[in-house]
């Protein structure tokens, strides 16, 4: 086997692991669209889970799946799914053991959040069938604002979350920013930084070396995503400054470690710009970094104190099985390696082994 065919064999190797690492990337999952009026926002999330998935995301998000209870979250609908195809689960499900009545509004159906109960259909929506049907039964809502029963074991092409803005803001920062529902749309420059002007709004960002505010994604904070950064400096003061959870050494900012300093009562992970202390068993967490003796639930529990530690520790699971797929196939890549190697090497002997014989031989002779 030559060098060339050497040479095409470790090219094809690397090729399907960089195909592989693509496939099994962050990158298969839709980022979700975010639109916003004031404090209310709605997210449409294109990830194929069946309805108690997407209850779920939507908890862990601080938010719930969307009801159609104020004339705000209807708004934001309107504009909101222009783009988008499919059908959504939304709030609305149908009680244990009853099934659904066809002459009511909702046929039985209740939103699954919220202490205020709308019986009306809102805008032009409509139900897709007349048959009726019993529990486990749930209503998923498509682009052309139709209303469908489905089993609430089927998985479709996504759900809509409703959040507070610091909340929708946490989860969208890792993909696209939200869009801010406006008709003025930057005019009134309601961003810190960058105001970006869109269909029917606007989106703020922030400059080299910044992030937006968890508290207000319109305002702009300090940020450094590595260990050790450059300092942000004013050029007529010449003062310079750190983000939160660094400190400043002459003009380079480095990372605190809260947990050498023990910020922690029991285990603690220390992150870019913070840290997330964690409970054992038959504990749990209080006040961010204190421990209290209670119903644990088995597990370690967990918290992120700043919005630096929920970023990283979002990245970090993403990336996990991209990661772990690379590994596996940087292991096949270098097996199959090894045994071209070891198969040239052998080539190589078995054709020097005659020309080594007749050599002998030769010499033999002239003696």
């Amino acid at each position: 086997m030559g060098l060339l065919q050497l040479t095409t064999i470790i090219s094809l190797v690397s090729l399907m692991a960089v195909t592989v690492l693509v496939k099994a990337g962050p990158g298969m999952k839709q980022p979700g669209m975010c639109k916003c009026i004031g404090d209310d926002c709605v997210t449409v999330i294109q990830d194929r889970v069946d309805f108690q998935t997407a209850e779920k995301v939507c908890r862990d998000r601080n938010g719930e799946l969307m009801a159609f209870q104020s004339e705000v979250v209807e708004g934001i609908f309107e504009n909101l799914l222009k783009g988008v195809y499919g059908n959504l689960w939304m709030g609305l499900r149908l009680p244990d053991g009853l099934c659904s009545n066809l002459s009511a509004p909702l046929r039985g159906y209740e939103w699954t959040a919220g202490s205020t109960h709308r019986d009306t259909i809102p805008f032009s929506g409509k139900w897709t069938d007349s048959v009726q049907v019993c529990a486990p039964h749930c209503v998923s809502l498509s682009y052309d604002q139709k209303w469908t029963e489905r089993p609430c074991s089927d998985r479709i092409d996504g759900f809509l979350c409703k959040t507070e803005l610091k909340d929708a803001f946490q989860a969208q920062r890792l993909s696209d920013p939200c869009v801010f529902l406006s008709s003025e749309g930057c005019s009134p420059a309601p961003c810190e930084h960058e105001c970006i002007d869109v269909e029917g709004g606007y989106k703020c960002s922030c400059f080299d070396r910044y992030s937006p505010s968890s508290q207000n994604p319109h305002l702009c904070k300090m940020h450094c995503g590595e260990e050790k950064c450059p300092a942000i400096c004013d050029r007529n003061t010449g003062t310079c400054d750190c983000p939160e959870g660094f400190v400043r050494s002459v003009k380079i900012c480095v990372d605190i470690d809260e947990c050498e300093m023990q910020q922690c009562e029991h285990a603690c992970v220390n992150s870019y710009g913070s840290f997330i202390c964690s409970c054992k068993k038959g504990f749990t967490l209080q006040d961010q970094v204190r421990c209290v003796k209670g119903a644990g639930d088995g597990s370690f529990t967990a918290t992120t104190p700043t919005t630096q530690a929920v970023n990283n520790t979002l990245r970090v699971s993403s990336s996990t099985g991209s990661l772990l797929w690379l590994w596996i196939f940087l292991a096949l890549a270098l097996l199959v390696l090894i045994f071209v190697v070891r198969h040239c090497v052998v080539k190589r002997h078995e054709r020097s082994e005659p020309i080594s014989h007749q050599i002998s031989t030769v010499g033999a002779e002239n003696k």
